[in-house]
């Protein structure tokens, strides 16, 4: 395949609008650049020669696996957005977009040269999910679920305050332990017909005492469960890969 494609965010802004592309997916967060036409054109003219000097453009005009690698961006069959802080202290961010269809697929990361993109085999989708943050160790204990009272608080929503106290008195001091990583994956699929779905998002966070994940869900009884669950790589790509099955189906 070919290797990795980096792209500065102009370049990113310019190329979607010529080939009519929406760049602007979750949680890619692209400004226009060129308040008046002159500006404009002198950002074209600056990321044509980008591209010519990278070797990634002729003219003005992206190579086709520039051109392919943001089409698979802006439009795919199964995608998954990362988001998170890889360090709270600092505020390193973690902005990624990983997509496939059933013959490729795309890793494309913002970086502090811009977007760079990467092809992928489709099946290693939620294994290049995975690696997109550090490796941890496992949170202490066991996974915990929480099955939300179905009767209406405030507002017509379900209470947590009645939900099953033993589970929710576990999630409650796993959830206020100390955060040193914390983020988000969030799966969305599309049918035959176009229509996408977006599952429910996956949270992640690590402690002191470990990473977890944090689903909120509803079995097949309708009920709004959450679950929190310790884990280390293997469990959390087990978990991306039932998501990615999941989008799959629909």
């Amino acid at each position: 395949m070919v290797g990795a494609i980096t792209l500065s965010i102009p370049a990113v802004d310019v190329l979607g609008e010529r080939l009519n592309l929406d760049v602007r997916q979750y949680p890619f967060e692209i400004p226009r650049f060129g308040g008046t036409p002159a500006e404009r054109s002198g950002i074209e003219q600056q990321v044509g020669d980008e591209l010519e000097a990278a070797g990634l453009g002729r003219a003005g005009r992206p190579e086709p696996e520039v051109a392919d690698a943001l089409y698979l961006l802006s439009s795919s069959e199964i995608s998954v957005a990362a988001v998170g802080l890889l360090d709270v202290r600092t505020g390193q961010w973690l902005a990624a977009r990983v997509v496939a269809t059933g013959e490729v697929g795309v890793l494309g990361i913002i970086t502090g040269r811009g977007l760079r993109m990467e092809f992928l085999p489709p099946e290693n989708l939620p294994e290049t999910c995975a690696g997109l943050l550090p490796q941890a160790p496992p949170g202490a204990g066991e996974a915990v679920s929480v099955t939300m009272s179905s009767s209406a608080g405030e507002h017509g929503r379900s209470d947590p305050r009645i939900a099953e106290s033993g589970g929710m008195r576990a999630v409650e001091a796993i959830t206020g332990l100390a955060r040193y990583r914390i983020g988000h994956y969030v799966v969305t699929g599309t049918d035959r017909r176009g229509r996408s779905t977006r599952l429910p998002a996956l949270a992640w966070f690590d402690t002191e005492h470990g990473r977890y994940t944090m689903l909120g869900d509803r079995s097949a009884a309708g009920e709004e469960v959450l679950t929190c669950t310790p884990v280390d790589r293997q469990r959390l790509l087990s978990q991306l890969t039932g998501l990615r099955d999941r989008a799959h189906r629909r």
